[in-house]
This record gives C-alpha cells, sequence and structure tokens, in this order.
C-alpha cells in the first residue's frame, strides 16, 4: 500500500501531460509570432539601410553628372586659349622661363597658366605661390595621371574643383608640349563657379531626406577625397576617420560597416566612386552613415514584453483548462486500472466493468488477444531454443562456453569426446586450460584475456592434450559471451586438424623431393652444356688454326677474292666462338647466385665509361652521367647491365655527326627508373620485344659486331632482381633502354 500512495496517480499526470502540451502549442505559437515580428523588424530596419544607402548612391551621382555637363561648357574656351599658349612656347625654343606669362594671361582672358615639368613640379606660374608644388607628394594619382598623358599630344579638360592653395573654384585643363619636357596647364576662375554649385549641388538636402526617412539614421557626414567635409570644410576627421578614409582611398573602394557595441551604433563607410578615366579629378565622395542600434534594441525589448505578458496569460488559462480536460479523461481509466490490478492479483475471473466511450470498452477486448498471443510467442522461443540445443549437440566441431576464470559451463558431446572427458565432466568442473599443452598455456591465456577485453581475434592454432595424455593439433574460434552489456564468459568452437598437418607435411615432402630432381637435372644439363660447348670449340680451334697456317703459308698465293673467302672464313669462325661463349653465359646467370647489398650505380657508370672510351682513343664520344641514387642490388651484375648498355650506345653512335650518350634517372613518385639513351641509329618500335631475345640482330652482322647475347642477359639480371627493362627508339634519332630494381 506504501508503494502505491508514492506513485503519481494517472489524474495526476493527465493534468500534466494535458498543461505541458496545452502550454507548448500556445507557448511555440508566441514565440513564433515574436521570432516572425522580430525578423520583421530587422528586415524592415536592413530594408531602410538598404535603400537609404541606394538614395545616396543615386542622388550623388546625379549630382556630379549635372556638374559634369556643366563644367563640359567651358571646354572650347579654354581650348582656343591653349592655341595661345603652345604658340608661345614655340616661340621661345620650349623654355617656358622666356615665356611673357602675365602678358599671355591678359591674351586669354586672365586665366592662370601652370608649366609642370618632368619631375610632376610646377617650375613656372603666373600664380607664385603654387610655385614648387610637387604632385608626386600632395596628389600621387594626378601625377600617375601627368605621366600617361606626357607622351601624348592633344586636349584634355578637367572638372572644376578647389586649388590647393586657396581652395578657390578652378577649371583646369592640360596639354603636353610637342617636345614632351612640359605639361601646359590652364585655370580658369570665376565667381560663377561658387554660385552654380550653390545650386546644383544639394548635398544636404539629400541628408536631411535620407535622415528623415530613415528614424535609425543617426548622423551622416559627406567627405571629399581630400578628407574634407562637404560643405564645411573647417572639419577635422577623427583619427579613426582619417585612417577609414586612408584605407578607402588607397586599398579598397567598396562599402565597409564598423560595429561599435560600447556605443550600440554601427558606422556604415559608403563609397559613391566618381572616378571618371575622361578627367583627372576624382570627385568620389564618402558618406559615413551611423545607424543608431539601441533604437532597435529598445523596440525588439518592447516587442519581447507583450509577448512575455501574453505568455504569462497562457501558462494561466492553460493550467485550468488542463485540470478540466484531465478529470473527465481519468476517471474511466483509473477504473480499468483497477479491474487489470485485480486480475493481475490472481483473481482471473475478475471482469473488467465497462466504462463510457468506444475506445475504452475495446480495450479489455484487446488485452485478453494480447495475452494469447505473448502465450504463443514464448511457445515458439521455447521450441527455437530446443532446435539450437540439438543442432550442437550434433556438430561434429567441438561447441563450449565458459565463465570469467575459464571453468567450462558447456560442451556438446563432440567436444567432450575429442578432450577425453566423460558425460558428466561440466557438472564436476574442469577448466579449458587443462586441455591446453603446458607451453602454449601462457598463449592462451593472453588469447582467452584479449577477447574479454572485446578485442577482435582470428583463428588460433593449439596443441590440445585429452585426459589420456595424448595430443593432437586444433583450430578455435572464440568470442566474448555478453549480458547486460558486460563479457561474462566466452563461447567457442574448435575442431580437430590432424589430417590437414598431415597433408601439410606430406607437401613439404614431395616439394624437397622435386628440389632434388630439379637439381639433378641442373646438373645434368650443365655437364651437357660443358659437353657441347668442348664438343664445338674443338672443330672451330683446328678450323681456325689451319686458316691462320693457309694464310701464313700461302697468302702471297692467293688472289683477292680467294683471300677474301679465307678472312670470312677465320671471321665466321671468331663469330661462332662469340656465340658459344655468350649461350654459356647466358646458361650460368640463372644459375649464379644473386647477392644483393647496397650499391652506389654512380662508380660503377663511370667505371665502365671510362674502360669502353680507352677501348676506341679516337672516337670522340661525349657522355652525360646525370643523378643516379643508390639501389640495392648485386654489384657484378648490374655493372654487366651497364657494360651491356652503354657498350651498344657507344657502338651503335659510330657514325653519328655529335656522338652523345646520356646516363641518368626519372622518377613517377612511385619508383626510379634508371636509363641509357643515344643518338645512334636507333630501330622501329615494331622491334622493340625481339631486341631482348637471344641471338637476335636487328642490322646486318657485318655492320655491327656483336653476338645478339648482350641485351638478353641484360634482360635476365634486372628480372632476376625482380625490375622491368623496356627500349623506346625510332630509326635515325637512336635509342633509349629503361630499367627498375625492385627493393629488396
Amino acid at each position: 500500500m506504501a508503494t502505491t500512495r508514492r506513485r503519481l496517480r494517472f489524474s495526476y499526470l493527465m493534468t500534466g501531460v494535458l498543461f505541458v502540451i496545452i502550454v507548448t502549442v500556445l507557448l511555440a505559437g508566441i514565440w513564433t509570432s515574436y521570432q516572425t515580428s522580430r525578423s520583421n523588424l530587422e528586415t524592415s530596419a536592413e530594408r531602410l539601410r538598404v535603400m537609404t544607402e541606394s538614395h545616396i548612391n543615386n542622388s550623388f551621382r546625379l549630382i556630379d553628372t549635372s556638374l559634369k555637363i556643366y563644367d563640359s561648357t567651358y571646354n572650347d574656351e579654354m581650348k582656343e586659349a591653349f592655341v595661345l599658349v603652345m604658340d608661345e612656347y614655340n616661340q621661345t625654343g620650349g623654355d617656358p622661363s622666356r615665356m611673357n606669362l602675365a602678358a599671355l594671361q591678359a591674351q586669354i582672358g586672365g586665366m592662370d597658366i601652370y608649366t609642370i615639368d618632368e619631375r610632376c613640379v610646377i617650375d613656372h606660374s603666373t600664380r607664385q605661390s603654387d610655385l614648387g608644388l610637387d604632385f608626386r607628394v600632395i596628389y600621387p594619382d594626378f601625377a600617375v595621371y601627368l605621366d600617361q598623358i606626357r607622351n601624348t599630344s592633344g586636349y584634355y579638360p578637367d572638372r572644376v574643383v578647389p586649388d590647393w592653395v586657396n581652395r578657390t573654384m578652378t577649371k583646369f585643363a592640360y596639354m603636353p608640349t610637342p617636345d614632351h619636357r612640359y605639361i601646359i596647364e590652364l585655370g580658369l576662375r570665376s565667381t560663377r563657379f561658387e554660385d552654380e554649385r550653390t545650386k546644383l549641388i544639394q548635398y544636404s538636402d539629400v541628408v536631411d531626406e535620407v535622415k528623415a526617412n530613415n528614424p535609425y539614421l543617426d548622423e551622416v557626414l559627406v567627405f571629399q577625397k581630400q578628407k574634407r567635409l562637404v560643405d564645411n570644410l573647417s572639419y577635422v576627421p577623427t583619427a579613426e576617420e582619417s585612417a577609414m578614409l586612408d584605407y578607402l582611398l588607397w586599398q579598397n573602394r567598396t562599402t565597409q560597416v564598423v560595429g561599435d557595441v560600447r556605443n550600440g551604433t554601427t558606422i556604415v563607410w559608403q563609397v559613391v566612386d566618381l572616378r571618371d578615366p575622361n578627367y583627372a579629378a576624382d570627385q568620389s565622395r564618402f558618406a559615413k552613415l551611423t545607424y543608431d542600434d539601441a533604437l532597435l534594441a529598445s523596440e525588439q525589448n518592447t516587442l519581447a514584453f507583450f509577448h512575455a505578458f501574453a505568455a504569462l496569460l497562457v501558462l494561466l488559462s492553460g493550467g485550468l483548462v488542463a485540470a478540466s480536460v484531465a478529470r473527465r479523461i481519468s476517471r474511466p481509466i483509473e477504473q480499468i486500472a483497477a479491474d487489470v490490478d485485480a486480475v493481475a492479483a490472481g483473481n482471473l475471473d475478475h471482469a473488467i466493468r465497462p466504462v463510457g466511450g468506444y475506445e475504452l470498452s475495446r480495450l479489455a477486448e484487446k488485452t485478453g488477444v494480447m495475452v494469447d498471443r505473448l502465450k504463443d510467442q514464448i511457445r515458439q522461443r521455447e521450441a527455437s531454443e530446443q532446435r539450437f540445443a540439438e543442432t550442437v549437440q550434433l556438430l561434429p566441431q567441438g561447441v563450449f562456453e565458459t565463465d570469467l576464470e575459464g571453468t567450462a559451463t558447456f560442451a556438446n558431446p563432440a567436444a567432450l569426446e575429442l578432450g577425453g572427458f566423460g558425460p558428466d565432466a561440466v557438472e564436476r568442473g574442469f577448466s579449458v586450460f587443462e586441455a591446453i599443452a603446458p607451453g602454449e598455456r601462457e598463449r592462451a591465456m593472453a588469447t582467452f584475456a584479449d577477447v574479454l577485453k572485446g578485442k577482435e581475434t582470428v583463428g588460433a592454432q593449439f596443441t590440445a592434450v585429452r585426459t589420456d595424455g595424448s595430443t593432437f593439433p586444433m583450430l578455435i574460434y572464440v568470442a566474448a559471451r555478453c549480458a547486460d552489456g558486460a563479457a561474462v564468459g566466452v563461447r567457442g568452437s574448435f575442431v580437430d586438424i590432424t589430417r590437414i598437418k598431415e597433408a601439410e607435411s606430406e607437401l613439404r615432402r614431395l616439394n624437397e623431393v622435386l628440389e632434388e630432381r630439379v637439381e639433378e637435372r641442373t646438373r645434368e644439363l650443365e655437364s651437357f652444356t660443358y659437353s657441347v660447348s668442348h664438343d664445338l670449340r674443338a672443330p672451330l680451334r683446328a678450323i681456325d688454326g689451319y686458316s691462320a697456317l693457309l694464310a701464313e703459308t700461302a697468302w702471297g698465293r692467293f688472289e683477292g677474292e680467294e683471300r677474301h673467302y679465307l678472312g670470312e672464313v677465320r671471321r665466321t669462325v671468331r663469330q661462332m666462338s662469340a656465340l658459344i661463349d655468350g649461350l654459356l653465359a647466358l646458361s650460368r646467370l640463372d644459375r649464379q647466385e644473386l647477392v644483393r647489398e647496397p650499391v652506389s650505380p654512380a662508380s660503377l657508370v663511370m667505371e665502365v665509361v671510362s674502360v669502353l672510351l680507352e677501348q676506341d682513343p679516337g672516337r670522340t664520344v661525349t657522355v652525360t652521367i646525370g643523378d643516379l641514387p643508390p639501389c640495392t642490388a648485386d654489384r657484378a651484375m648490374l655493372r654487366q647491365v651497364y657494360a651491356n648498355l652503354v657498350g651498344n650506345a657507344v657502338k651503335f653512335t659510330r657514325d653519328a655527326a655529335d656522338q652523345q650518350i646520356e646516363i641518368g634517372t626519372v622518377t613517377d613518385g612511385t619508383e626510379t627508373v634508371y636509363y641509357v639513351r643515344d643518338n645512334g641509329v636507333g630501330f622501329a618500335m615494331a622491334d622493340a620485344e625481339r631486341v631482348f631475345q637471344p641471338f637476335q640482330r636487328l642490322h646486318r652482322t657485318g655492320a655491327y659486331e656483336g653476338s645478339g647475347i648482350g641485351l638478353a642477359t641484360v634482360e635476365r639480371i634486372i628480372r632476376r632482381h625482380g625490375g622491368r627493362i623496356w627500349a623506346e627508339s625510332s630509326p635515325g634519332e637512336g635509342a633509349t633502354f629503361y630499367f627498375t630494381l625492385s627493393p629488396p
């Protein structure tokens, strides 16, 4: 009864659930409304900002276009004045110091005259205050413009801008002198410029308009390129404003946004880039827009307060609604719960009383059906477990289970029979480690511990010991047994592999017999090769001896054709002897022991090249030896490889005008490829495979010496090193032989 009192009543639970559902739904709606309103407020503020900046950009560009049209009305007047100035310059021989600038100024209607030298410095002028102005210092970008037009000809008008010294509105224009030593600058000053700009330029109107339309906009400052404030030339920019203007002017002319959390503002530096490649003056404007973030935050806080008040009302009303609904729902359910408790207490005849509602009346019926199905599932599971147990009992492999200490808790008949245990061994208890040979028990315990730790293992071989002391090899597989997520022992199977071991032993014996037969056949082949060599050399020596004796005693009596025949006989004998030597060397190569050691190919190559070039000192052959990384190979065999490849290169470049041989390596990131390249006679790629076959010669026998064994020997050495060899060539363009050596 005490336990029942501590449980939460269903009516209370239902009230809580309904309260959570009602409040969650309503609060979710209020939260969604708040987020939507907040988002709309932020979107409106952002849209106002975009519209403000767009209006500033469009208005400033419209004002600049109007001024540009007005400024261009003076271009013809100034162009005519340049005619008189250039005539005076030419008459003085291109010397500005000889020009009567005062008289010339009077002729052109009072326009100021300046001469700008190649340093971009004003060296002569009708305005003494401007003498010595260095544009590379005060206007670096204007100096770049002057350098661009200096070597051209023609009239270059500019805009009406304040001059550097007096800030007087002046219309400037430029024209390079014919000798390109100077640029003549004219300045037209007029009081009308100030008046007209007062009528046309309405930057303050634009500022007032955007501030009136955007309540979040706290301040607008418009700067010129000279970092002076429009309509307030006395304003001195702060250090932060000056640094930002320098950044915008000379590094990045794009809009910059700077947040000021301390003051609750966001500063937007808007760039209205009004540069025109047709004019030197840069009329760009830089607007500093200060937005009041505190105003937006205040509106958001007000919005949050009203939504919070609505949420409080929802909490109060949600509690009342939940309590009322829960009471109506929980009353019949509590009645059903009381009936089920009676049945669970053992009163199976107790009937579940009817309750109102279609769904609740069906509950009792469905509960009975559920119990019947549960009984069926229990029976099916018991039958499945019985089939599994019978299958394990019939398996020919041993199957067992142990606890955490290795004590057997289950073993099928096959496991007991293989181990020599009786049927009651599991009941009496025994350790599975007792069935392992003493010398292997430590390894078995380590494997057992790894399995319990969850490590993956594969089948392992052990020597098993039967109870009568006999042993047999077995292959065992084990896995951890787990309960509630923790290991409680192991489960495994094993099989007697005595027959497999016997088969392996028989296979080893057969391999040994096969090796003995191979050695016997090799000895027979060596004996046959020696016999053939001896039997062939004897008649060859006789032919060579008799032909030499005939040449000594009867050479003078022979005619030219007879001498040719005798020479061919002796040459053929020598070639046959070389073929026999090559064949013997090739046959011994496979039997020679391969002794791999660290080798520096560079020293071997230099030795081979030196020996080959000394054999024919009259030839001029250029041999280039590139980078040859160390490798692991049989030193004598690798020397033979380079001797044969370089020897072929020397032989087949004999007729080249500029005899070139290159020895080096290339790498593709995975392996090192050695190569020997020449510019000799070459061969067709269709014959690339034939060159490595014994006695295959691609050229006439009399054209180049050799036996046709060299490249076959190289191919066999490389193959014994586990590498590859191939050739690339073209007739008349030389050949390249590549080879690799596998790592040891």
